[in-house]
């Protein structure tokens, strides 16, 4: 057991203006499946054909390997019909590839460690899977700037052990970082534990290059090339030959793919400023009572804290439940003396907060958390909670959290949905939409929230006790979420993109200006419309 301290026991909905033209419908009238004479082009390309192409006409082998690791999403929500996958290893390869669809009118979906929530990943017809797994090279982390340069397929997790090699940390941290690929978080503009702290993508990733849908390629502030002996330099364009922290020249293109999810181009590399590695770490799980007493452990982390506060996590006792009968069994026993039958008895719904600091002064940042957390207790905002003695104890607390999304899957299907609120509001669309689903007689379903509660970033959770997918329930439930998230002007999307699932509903969120030039946007980069075709735009 750890503790704390001597004194502390821890055992509007908008007007809808139609676009011009509507990519979906116009890219099923236009776009074909993949034919015998395009995989032997394919084949010709590529310097590793037998490895770099997965024809699912070949054999069933082939057709059950493509159905089970390319066209199943994790939530296994989505099933895409795609019987070719290609897997280049260089820029070159990606740009021959696209060039050719481009002609052609053949579908592109991109890929990446396939983990995402909505869809974006998962083919809809028989388009090609551009799979970015081969090209995983770490180039340079620069020791004066501290801006790491990798290929867009590298595994997060491996740039996390590749910056803390080199004394840097990088910034992005998501659950998924074992699996999930630079490239994807780039393209959803994945946020992470740790955006309240080091901020979104769209400010840390300094240098992009990118392929387009004609083939052209886009080296914005990237000075690497796996290509450096092609002299062709009529489909390549540079603007810095250097990945410069500060270049005020011109528009900033990359902040265009930063969340495009692939329906303007293709990422094949990206620069990503890092700051230093932190030499203290404090993490603590509080438990308190009530939602005002996460908004004064909100204000007050602040205040105590400071430039130290790196992330602060919640987690609600429904969803604490499911990780502790569905877990991994890491952190079980913090969760049974959190959960305590005290608690249960008294029909009390606790709340669980993860807070975590990073500094470089542990003495002096151990004194600010302690102290911390010594006003919470006296002012009563915090009933019980565990402060992490060592790097074990802070391994399970997060592991605790990161148990949440793994867990819930496991307990039946899941309704998935990853919103932005305003923060005072961040439990009362829960409770409503509680409320709601009794109301129609959904009872059976239970609602679990957890997230980035200090940037208002919710993961509301509904889940069912069967595994099959109910088509009606599921609109009348995303109503209800996107109802209550909407009148209270937030975001349906948070950090999880748009893909599939969402791209219906962009019509009532965006302005029809806003639409009418994202559409514009579209038919320029991609007038043939084989970028990810059916995603993201309504």
């Amino acid at each position: 057991m750890f503790s704390l301290t001597s004194r502390l026991r821890f055992g509007i909905r908008y007007a809808i203006v139609p676009s011009r033209r509507n990519a979906s419908d116009h890219s099923k009238n236009k776009l074909r499946g993949p034919l015998a004479q395009d995989v032997s082009y394919f084949r010709s390309v590529l310097a590793r054909p037998g490895h770099s192409v997965l024809d699912g006409t070949a054999t069933q082998d082939v057709k059950d390997e493509i159905d089970n690791r390319y066209n199943a999403d994790w939530t296994k929500n989505y099933q895409g019909s795609s019987d070719l996958v290609l897997r280049p290893q260089s820029t070159s390869e990606v740009s021959s590839i696209l060039k050719y669809c481009n002609e052609n009118y053949i579908g592109i979906t991109p890929q990446g460690g396939n983990t995402g929530l909505c869809g974006g990943a998962t083919s809809i017809s028989n388009e090609v899977i551009l799979s970015m797994e081969y090209m995983n090279r770490i180039y340079k982390l620069d020791e004066y700037s501290g801006v790491l340069t990798c290929d867009a397929g590298c595994i997060l997790q491996s740039l996390h052990d590749y910056a803390e090699e080199k004394g840097y940390l990088f910034p992005l941290d998501i659950g998924s970082k074992g699996t999930c690929q630079i490239g994807g978080n780039v393209s959803t503009n994945a946020g992470g534990h740790h955006f309240f702290r080091f901020g979104g993508l769209h400010g840390t990733v300094v240098g992009m290059e990118v392929v387009l849908a004609d083939g052209r390629v886009l080296r914005m502030n990237v000075d690497v090339s796996d290509d450096d002996n092609n002299d062709d330099c009529t489909h390549r364009f540079q603007q810095s030959s250097a990945s410069l922290r500060k270049d005020n020249t011109g528009y900033d293109l990359k902040q265009l793919f930063i969340g495009g999810e692939g329906t303007l181009g293709i990422v094949t590399k990206v620069a990503v400023a890092c700051p230093a590695l932190p030499t203290s770490k404090n993490v603590a799980l509080l438990v308190c009572n009530s939602y005002s007493d996460v908004l004064q452990i909100l204000k007050t982390s602040k205040e105590e804290l400071g430039e130290i506060l790196s992330a602060i996590e919640l987690i609600d006792s429904n969803t604490m439940k499911f990780v502790q009968k569905y877990g991994s069994g890491i952190g079980d026993h913090l969760i049974s003396e959190l959960l305590s039958p005290e608690a249960e008895a008294a029909d009390k719904q606790p709340l669980f907060i993860l807070v975590e600091s990073q500094g470089c002064d542990q003495e002096s940042d151990s004194s600010k958390m302690d102290a911390f957390l010594t006003s919470l207790y006296e002012s009563s905002t915090i009933e019980n909670g565990f402060l992490a003695q060592d790097s074990k104890h802070i391994e399970e607390i997060w592991g605790i959290r990161e148990s949440c999304n793994p867990s819930v899957a496991r307990a039946g299907y899941v309704h998935k949905f990853d919103v932005s609120i305003g923060i005072e509001a961040y439990m009362e669309v829960a409770e409503e939409v509680s409320d709601a689903l009794e109301n129609a007689n959904l009872s059976d379903l239970t609602v679990c929230v957890w997230g980035h509660v200090a940037d208002g970033n919710a993961h509301i959770n509904i889940v069912s006790g069967q595994f099959d997918k109910d088509a009606v329930r599921e609109e009348t439930i995303e109503n209800i979420v996107y109802s209550s998230v909407m009148k209270r002007k937030g975001s349906i999307s948070a950090e999880h993109g748009i893909g599939q699932s969402k791209c219906k509903y962009m019509s009532q969120i965006k302005d029809g200006a806003v639409l009418e030039l994202m559409s514009q946007m579209k038919n320029l980069f991609d007038p043939h419309f084989i970028m990810n075709p059916g995603k993201y735009l309504p």
